[in-house]
């Protein structure tokens, strides 16, 4: 299959919105009170391991959502709408940045920076996409 998806650049924001930084910065706040808990009965080197183990586990999930911009040629724009249905991101709406298409899961499980963008710009699509989308895009178009 041909590449329909041509990168052009990486953001450096994966938290799009307030909601985001609520999320990730209760996790962190959780880890912290956890590590303060286990202080109590835990060597002080075991919980600073712990603590840094939760803040570097975070970080798969951030740099997974980078986003990542692009363009589709108007050949490829069937294919490429095929694969983000196949990726499982439904429609859901349209707002002045573009057409947006959010992962099916429960609202409360996603990330509002996980979704995927498309702007339609004469015959070519700008499109935002999520970094795992893109490497999953990639790996199925080789």
């Amino acid at each position: 299959m041909a590449q329909t998806f041509h990168k052009q650049s990486i953001g450096f924001n994966p938290l799009l919105s307030t909601r985001d930084w609520t999320v990730w910065g209760c996790i962190l706040a959780g880890c912290l009170a956890a590590g303060l808990l286990l202080n109590r009965w835990m060597p002080n080197e075991m919980v600073r391991d712990i603590l840094i183990g939760s803040v570097i586990g975070q970080l798969p999930s951030l740099l997974t959502c980078l986003p990542v911009r692009g363009t589709v040629n108007a050949a490829g724009e069937t294919a490429f709408m095929g694969r983000v249905q196949q990726f499982g991101f439904v429609p859901s709406g349209e707002t002045d940045e573009g057409r947006i298409f959010n992962h099916k899961g429960p609202r409360w499980l996603r990330w509002d920076s996980n979704r995927i963008v498309i702007r339609s710009a004469g015959d070519v699509l700008h499109v935002t996409a999520p970094l795992y989308f893109y490497r999953q895009l990639k790996r199925v178009q080789k």
